[in-house]
């Protein structure tokens, strides 16, 4: 059983460095502004949560205190992936992988 799990986690952990690497490649080739992309994002991720709680027909009531947080947090995130896209056009793909992958070390320090 471990080592089912063990294979799991090491094939999530390669389709993830995929993802990413294949995002800095697609932000490569998008000729649409920083700011319009993450614009776009956002407004995807939008309908597509609101479809999933219009099927589920699960209740969305969000305490103030929480809604605030969460908006706080989706701007940092929003600011993340403007820079992220505008690293990628300002240098090139592998550089803005490289720092990118570094983020995680320096948040452990």
């Amino acid at each position: 059983m471990q080592k089912s799990n063990n294979l799991k986690s090491y094939l999530n952990l390669h389709l993830i460095v995929f993802i990413w690497g294949f995002t800095a490649i697609l932000g490569e080739l998008i000729t649409i502004k920083e700011e319009n992309v993450v614009w776009y994002r956002m407004l995807m991720a939008g309908i597509f949560m609101l479809i999933y709680v219009l099927i589920t027909k699960k209740p969305w009531r969000i305490p103030r205190k929480s809604f605030f947080h969460l908006i706080g947090v989706g701007l940092i995130i929003a600011l993340h992936w403007i820079f992220f896209f505008k690293a990628i056009n300002v240098s090139n793909v592998s550089i803005t992988l490289a720092v990118f992958s570094t983020g995680a070390f320096f948040a452990s320090i």
